[in-house]
């Protein structure tokens, strides 16, 4: 609904609490613009064309910034603070550069919810300039379809596509058993193209419109982003070379520097470039195309000395090898030497490095056969013989300086992974784009991620500050506590002190209170004597079970008085706005280094070696670390009016205190409730 402020018309975004122009609180709206009031915008005052309010003070600066980046083929690097509004700068900067040269713009966020916020921003756009968009899901959450078949969450991408393919190709010849969803999109694709242009809708809503109709929303969009000026997606539609593919081809894209690429919360990018790349052999998947070489009528011969199942077999005994030389009791992963699978493949039947590489293909070529099998069966699996196939020639075949080799005990037996230190593609794929758009709110040191995706020296970086009141966050630190290991292991009231100190902390606040964790082993340790202590109502995040952390969070935000406890990190810490009165006070409790381990040092060691020594250690400890502690203080302060206070029980944080805006505070529990106190006569002010 577009609404109108009642004291000077101008237009509110549909996610504001005040009007940007006047500052009135939106508790005052009209659907219509009042005759006396200005024009909603004057567009002759206005510098950028895709801009559709009135820019607050400093605003424009960025949109200029960016929009020249843009146009000299540059990229553009930004922090932008809460408050900056920086999907609307970053929408507007992409459309002024791109429209005139028939470019498309890809905003690519973190997750679908996401999404939301930019299709929102973009309907704004449209009543300014002529502009559309379109969401992007993929086939499993939108293909009516195949939520029609049992278990189909649990069904592998491709053979989801496998079947979709096949339905869709007998509707289009007109044959039996095609999709009736296919067919009605068709019948209905003006009309979805209609509601879209006009409404912008979510994913959500375009979903729940074309259930309406009966008609697939999947292929819809697949026909509609050809004419979309702003295609909004999730980041594994560029992380997927596959995908990424898919998504130039329906967009009728020629080549990449034909998209203006805009990445929401960029700091999250490379650690899910890096995952997207990395891939793992676990003796489950041998053991299971172990079993299935026995479906054979006849055991298949991949080469003179070795059948399929001998082939197999041996990887097995391969696998377990490398694990029992490895492995002990105290060490649960190791580092797998160089060529190691490999030359115990080979040994076994006499190989060369060709020999080993035919056989891996033929077995990927019976796995296919196999597949098309198990589908035309009606048993809506892929082979694994074509699972450990594909696998196996990528850990064969992946460059060695990208990747760390490891073996390590799973709960299911042994595995071996290789974890992507160095992604490649992705950073590819965004410098043949020509320039782009990396944003977040929390992504300084601005030259290190320019360096981690590899993008050219010349790439524009800038800072733009919350322009809202310090005065309304206060962030202090204690340092008699800590969560620091050795710490801990050698004095052991640290860990009862520190609880003491989060139950005082709640207790003497009535405002609704996050505490965040390193981790949910430190969270379940500590849960039993905070639910003792704490006297307010209690909420928790439940490691794998998100429907019941979702529940509990919505209670936790409908009320005003009670504790969520959760760990740094997560969606919760990063992906969940909290506006007013939904949050009020953070706790956090220590430093969250990541963990230790071979992949985190293997990538430390690559650092130092590119860009001198400790840079490793910042690169790969320090900088996330700081970052979770920001984007978990950023829940506080979503509005100008928000007013919020974070309290960090870790002495560590003294060395990051200038980055944080961080106190020391010698009474964390007084300093609590003088700033509250003060916030109550800042409400009875306003």
């Amino acid at each position: 609904m577009t609404v109108f402020c009642t004291n000077c018309g101008n237009l509110i975004p549909p996610d504001s609490a005040i009007c940007r122009r006047c500052g009135t609180f939106t508790d005052g709206v009209s659907e219509e613009k009042p005759q006396n009031g200005p024009d909603v915008l004057d567009r002759e005052d206005l510098p950028a064309p895709y801009f559709p309010y009135a820019p607050r003070k400093g605003q424009m600066d960025p949109v200029r910034s960016l929009t020249a980046a843009l146009d000299t083929g540059r990229h553009a690097v930004i922090e932008s603070g809460t408050g900056t509004g920086k999907t609307i700068i970053a929408l507007s900067s992409a459309l002024a550069h791109a429209k005139p040269r028939n470019k498309r713009v890809v905003y690519l966020t973190r997750t679908i919810s996401q999404t939301n916020q930019v299709m929102r921003e973009l309907k704004a756009i449209s009543s300014v300039a002529d502009v559309s968009g379109m969401t992007l899901t993929g086939r499993g959450r939108s293909c009516p379809l195949l939520r029609t078949l049992a278990g189909y969450e649990d069904i592998p991408p491709n053979v989801l596509s496998s079947l979709c393919e096949d339905r869709k190709a007998k509707s289009m010849r007109n044959q039996a058993g095609g999709c009736h969803f296919f067919d009605k999109m068709r019948s209905e694709i003006k009309n979805i193209g209609a509601y879209c242009a006009k409404m912008f809708p979510t994913s959500e809503k375009l979903d729940e419109y074309c259930e309406g109709l009966g008609a697939c929303s999947y292929e819809a969009r697949k026909l509609l982003i050809k004419d979309a000026d702003v295609v909004v997606a999730p980041y594994i539609h560029i992380l997927s070379e596959d995908i990424r593919s898919n998504l130039l081809r329906n967009m009728d894209v020629a080549d990449e520097t034909k998209i203006v690429p805009v990445v929401d919360e960029a700091h999250n990018l490379v650690d899910a470039a890096r995952e997207q790349e990395s891939f793992s052999i676990p003796m489950k998947l041998v053991e299971g195309a172990v079993d299935e070489c026995t479906t054979f009528r006849t055991d298949i011969a991949l080469t003179q000395e070795a059948t399929l199942s001998q082939f197999v077999g041996n990887i097995r005994t391969a696998l377990r090898g490398i694990a029992d030389d490895n492995l002990t009791i105290q060490n649960r992963e190791a580092l797998v030497p160089e060529g190691d699978l490999e030359s115990r493949m080979m040994k076994r039947f006499n190989m060369g490095t060709d020999d080993l590489r035919r056989s891996v293909d033929r077995m990927i070529d019976v796995g296919l056969e196999r597949t098309d099998l198990l589908l035309e069966k009606g048993e809506n699996k892929v082979s694994e013989l074509y699972t450990l196939g594909t696998a196996l020639r990528n850990w064969i075949s992946s460059e060695h300086s990208k990747y760390v080799r490891i073996v390590e005990a799973g709960e299911k037996g042994e595995v071996l992974r290789a974890a992507c230190i160095d992604p490649n593609d992705v950073t590819q794929f965004l410098r043949s784009t020509g320039g782009g758009i990396h944003m977040s709110g929390t992504l300084e040191p601005l030259d290190q991620y320019v360096r981690v995706m590899g993008l050219p020296r010349d790439t524009y970086t800038a800072c733009f500050p919350s322009p809202f009141p310090p005065e309304n966050r206060r962030v202090v630190y204690v340092s008699n506590v800590t969560t620091a290991y050795k710490d801990m292991n050698a004095d052991p009231s640290i860990f009862s002190r520190i609880e003491k100190r989060i139950a005082k902390l709640c207790n003497a606040v009535n405002k609704n209170t996050l505490v965040f964790f390193t981790s949910y082993s430190m969270m379940n340790r500590m849960r039993p004597f905070l639910e003792r202590d704490v006297r307010k109502p209690m909420y928790w995040e439940e490691s794998g079970q998100p429907r019941r952390t979702m529940t509990a969070l919505n209670t936790f935000r409908s009320g005003r008085n009670g504790v969520f406890f959760t760990v740094m990190g997560g969606s919760i810490a990063e992906g969940i706005d909290f506006p007013g009165e939904e949050l009020s006070f953070a706790i956090i409790v220590g430093i969250p280094y990541p963990p230790p381990t071979l992949e985190s040092k293997a990538m430390s060691d690559m650092f130092d070696r590119r860009y001198g020594p400790w840079t490793g250690w910042k690169y790969v400890t320090e900088i996330p670390a700081t970052r979770k502690m920001k984007q978990a203080i950023g829940r506080l302060i979503r509005a100008e009016t928000d007013r919020g206070m974070a309290v960090i029980l870790d002495k560590r944080a003294s060395k990051y205190a200038s980055e944080l805006r961080a106190n020391l505070t010698q009474d964390p529990v007084a300093d609590a409730a003088e700033f509250f106190l003060e916030g109550e006569g800042f409400k009875q002010a306003l």
